[in-house]
């Protein structure tokens, strides 16, 4: 019985899982990267008191 219920669990783990294997992973890290970079970006570009940033001297 606790093999049908280990294997009900791996089968949910898989199907809900975000990768499947090491190219899959490589792919969401590079996702990843381009939101992450794209936040700060934006970030940077927001406007803020010029008297607090100090990346603007």
């Amino acid at each position: 019985m606790s093999d049908k219920k280990e294997t009900e669990l791996n089968y949910h783990e898989e199907e809900n899982a975000m990768v499947q294997d090491l190219d899959d992973l490589k792919e969401l890290g590079k996702e990843m990267e381009q939101i992450s970079e794209k936040n700060d970006e934006d970030k940077l570009n927001q406007s803020h008191d010029s008297d607090v940033r100090s990346d603007l001297d």
